[in-house]
């Protein structure tokens, strides 16, 4: 029910509750019965076999798995009918399968265990209530709808209210509202319907702070029914959405899968006219030739790419972590990479949500707060003031009003030695007239040693009027203000009288809730790395504008507007005008989630930053929701994939440049393993239709593959990042992670090796010695892949050796598998059925393998010539 806009009786009477006794002991447990404890519903945490089927759904393992039962099924028919089947194949897919599936379970389960701890701050608060005309203190999780609670300043708020009365009562919203300022309350109003939070000014919502004076309300809404809880609960109802890695990565295994049924349809219609021509048709012969296309499909699917996938996630999330980035969702790690749009909250994400005297004006002299030196500036920071102030653990801990908190930091930065409570044991307070709405001054007369000095502060054109100033000096100092205001800066006048003589002017205080230091740089590496950046706050125009013009978010006021001025757009108009727009002001929940839905619906990788319940459903909403670790709302945090336990925007771009370095290593695995894959798949496919006996056997097949899919392939899933890896623009949602460019490649290093190894297994034209031809074509395919993944580091144009030992990893990797190969063929050749090799046959095979870098680097020096001349782009 709307209470804001009911009469204060009404309210009281239809939750059965008394203004000055409370709720009588019948009232409360029907009133409990009715609404509820004071407890969020927590969110059912996915069971096992939840968290099983959804690493499943990844297309290749999909595949994989197809492929698995059709193999296994075959050879358990070809077992129980001739006693023989080959498993090998079937239980080496089946271990890539567990593995991948294993990581993405173990490394996502650890985190949430990181993230439940970090959520352990949400403290069972003590509160107190009147009922039954006594004032007791029970648990949060005990107020009961229709409870009286007096609140004082500093107290934070457990239930959403109404006010029954309230004097000089400010509450800190910017939680739920994005406001920074504090919100005056008044009990006496009574407001039209369809107000929105921020103009609620009669009522007090959960998760908020008491910043000033005191109030009596009445609860109306607990749990799951105020603002926070109804916030929480659209949360619980968004569904899961598919990443950008995901959707590509579906395409990608629907081309190969494509591919290598068509490869395998191929193979077997042309096998079985062949055998129908030479009279060999025979059950038997099907069943074997059934059997070599299933692991013909087999060999076209990169059966190691969810396997690489979720390694080089998890080795990142891990990286991530120790870089104050807890990502909740390993897929968050790789579409961070392609964020194109960054929406942020301003309050507690840009700034630091802590208002602080920026500069102190007294006279015609403007310095920093340590520098001030005027002991009437000072008694007004300390004695005409109300805040307190306490060190505790190396830290400030304030309590009141945010702006006499930073007058009283003010004064402490200025007198590192003198602690301001001395000050106020010295004068003895006489009088005190709090600031009002009307006056907009606040004035406390103090007495010491018999002298009587009134201390006032309050809005400029209040003080300027009453101080002892000439027309000039008036209109001086309203000019040097009004340069201060147009910086989105809070000022206060300072004034004083002795002995009720006339006002002196002593000066002004210019506040600000300060940017984060990192946020201007950290801003600039977004726009250069080509990410575009929207603010959306719930401040006013003036200040979200002047901030942003500050960070260089925005250059011009056309790119601000107000969200009152928007929401009315239908869809379409809306998604042409959001391009344009860098600032909303007076921002709503419901607006922030138009913003990334519109967004996204152009094709956007949306990223939203906040702090505030009021983020959450955008957050969650988005491609990638990134809440803040200390200052973030336990809710935020819930809904997002990345947790910030620095706070700090810059580690937003870190987590970016992580993404991104991610999606890279993947393209560089994928380049490797589908070159592989298409130089396997064409030198088996011509094989069977020329009719020569397959070149390979299974414990040859199950090398070749650990080759594929071990060390040396996870090797390129560790390349570091590039300098100039946040100097491109971000990959499109749109954009295959196999493009022409790669696929290019691909389709290079495929036709090369299969056409060499082809050349060597018909021809011998290595001329290796009798009994040696089988060892020579199994280890010149072995060699043509490792010195491949040298090639596949370098995605771009540039020449391998620029950078060769970078990455000492692959090297140790590759001379490691290398010693291994040698050992297997010439010690135990029986492993692999084959004949040791003499010295001059290595090094005509390594010679030969090693031509696939030479004959890469010769098409990328052609590359860089032609687009030298041409000014074109290819790779």
């Amino acid at each position: 029910m709307d209470f804001y806009s009911k009469s204060l009786d009404y309210v009281v009477n239809t939750l059965n509750s008394d203004k000055k006794f409370g709720l009588t002991q019948s009232a409360y447990s029907k009133n409990i019965k009715e609404h509820g404890k004071n407890v969020l519903s927590k969110t059912k945490k996915r069971s096992f076999v939840n968290r099983l089927f959804n690493a499943l759904r990844e297309p290749m393992l999909i595949i994989l798995l197809f492929g698995f039962c059709l193999a296994l099924g075959t050879n358990i028919g070809k077992y129980l009918k001739s006693g023989e089947g080959d498993f090998t194949e079937c239980f080496g897919i089946l271990f890539a399968v567990v593995l991948s599936v294993s990581i993405t379970l173990i490394m996502e389960g650890s985190s949430n265990k990181a993230f439940e701890t970090l959520n352990r701050v949400y403290d069972n608060i003590a509160v107190r209530v009147i009922r039954d005309g006594r004032t007791m203190t029970i648990s949060q999780k005990d107020v009961c709808v229709g409870d009286i609670l007096p609140l004082e300043c500093g107290d934070k708020i457990v239930a959403d209210g109404r006010i029954i009365e309230c004097d000089e009562f400010f509450v800190d919203e910017s939680i739920l509202t994005g406001e920074s300022e504090q919100i005056k309350k008044n009990a006496d109003v009574v407001l039209k319907a369809n107000a929105t939070i921020a103009e609620r000014v009669n009522c007090v919502y959960s998760g908020t702070f008491v910043t000033g004076g005191n109030a009596k309300i009445i609860v109306t809404a607990v749990g799951d029914k105020t603002e926070v809880g109804n916030i929480a609960s659209e949360l619980s109802r968004e569904k899961e959405m598919v990443s950008p890695l995901e959707s590509k990565l579906a395409r990608l295994s629907k081309i190969i899968t494509i591919i290598g049924v068509l490869s395998a349809v191929a193979v077997f219609c042309i096998s079985v006219v062949r055998l129908t021509i030479m009279r060999e048709l025979t059950f038997e012969s099907v069943q074997e030739l059934f059997i070599a296309c299933i692991v013909l499909i087999v060999a076209a699917v990169p059966e190691g790419l969810p396997t690489i996938v979720a390694i080089s996630l998890a080795l990142n999330m891990i990286k991530l972590a120790k870089g104050n980035a807890l990502i909740k969702k390993m897929n968050a790690t790789e579409t961070a990479g392609a964020v194109s749009v960054i929406c942020s909250d301003k309050t507690g994400t840009l700034t630091q949500n802590k208002m602080s005297v920026v500069s102190v004006c007294a006279g015609e002299v403007c310095s920093s707060p340590d520098k001030v030196r005027s002991e009437y500036l000072f008694q007004n920071f300390v004695l005409n003031s109300t805040a307190e102030m306490s060190i505790g653990n190396k830290e400030q801990r304030t309590n009141g009003s945010a702006t006499e908190c930073a007058l009283l930091k003010a004064y402490q930065q200025s007198n590192p030695k003198k602690d301001y409570a001395q000050m106020r044991k010295q004068f003895e307070i006489v009088k005190r007239e709090p600031f009002s709405s009307d006056k907009k001054i606040m004035k406390t007369t103090v007495s010491i040693d018999g002298v009587k000095r009134t201390l006032v502060k309050g809005a400029p054109e209040k003080i300027i009027e009453l101080c002892q100033l000439s027309n000039v000096q008036k209109i001086k100092i309203l000019k040097e203000i009004e340069r201060h205001q147009r910086k989105s800066r809070r000022v206060l006048c300072f004034a004083h009288s002795d002995n009720e003589d006339s006002l002196i002017y002593d000066g002004f205080a210019s506040i600000a809730d300060p940017v984060r230091k990192d946020v201007a740089k950290a801003v600039k590496e977004c726009q250069k790395a080509g990410i575009k950046l929207k603010m959306l706050t719930g401040d006013n125009i003036e200040t979200a504008y002047a901030i942003a013009k500050e960070l260089g978010i925005a250059d011009n006021e056309s790119q601000v507007v107000n969200a009152v001025d928007i929401e009315h757009l239908s869809d379409k108009e809306f998604v042409r005008t959001i391009s344009r727009i860098s600032v909303i002001a007076r921002s709503t929940p419901a607006i922030k989630l138009k913003v990334v839905r519109a967004l996204k619906s152009t094709g956007e990788v949306v990223a939203v930053t906040g702090d505030g319940v009021n983020d959450a459903p955008a957050i969650k909403q988005a491609d990638v929701g990134i809440a803040m670790g200390i200052s973030g709302s336990e809710i935020t945090k819930e809904a997002a994939d990345v947790v910030l336990l620095d706070d700090s925007f810059a580690t937003v771009v870190k987590t970016i440049a992580f993404g991104r370095n991610v999606y890279k290593n993947l393209q560089r695995f994928i380049l490797f393993q589908l070159s592989v894959n298409l130089s396997a798949l064409l030198f088996i496919t011509i094989c069977s239709i020329i009719n020569v006996a397959t070149p390979f056997n299974t414990m040859q097949l199950l090398w070749i593959n650990l080759i594929m899919d071990g060390p040396p392939a996870l090797t390129l899933g560790l390349e570091s990042a590039s300098s100039k890896i946040m100097n491109n623009k971000p990959i499109k949602r749109s954009h295959s992670i196999v493009g022409t460019k790669m696929l290019l490649r691909i389709l290079f290093n495929g036709v090369y090796v299969s056409a060499i190894m082809l050349f060597q297994y018909v021809y011998n034209f290595l001329n290796v010695g009798q009994g040696e031809e089988k060892n020579a074509l199994f280890t010149l395919f072995i060699l043509f892949q490792l010195f491949n993944a040298f090639n596949c580091r370098e995605l771009g144009s540039d020449s391998i050796f620029k950078s060769i030992t970078r990455n000492k990893v692959m090297l140790l990797t590759f001379i490691g598998v290398l010693v291994i190969h040698f050992v297997i063929v010439q010690v135990f050749p029986f492993a692999f059925n084959v004949c040791p090799m003499s010295f001059y046959s290595w090094v005509k095979v390594g010679v030969a393998s090693f031509s696939i870098i030479i004959v890469s680097e010769i098409y990328k020096m052609v590359y860089r010539m032609i687009k030298e001349r041409f000014k074109i782009g290819l790779i």
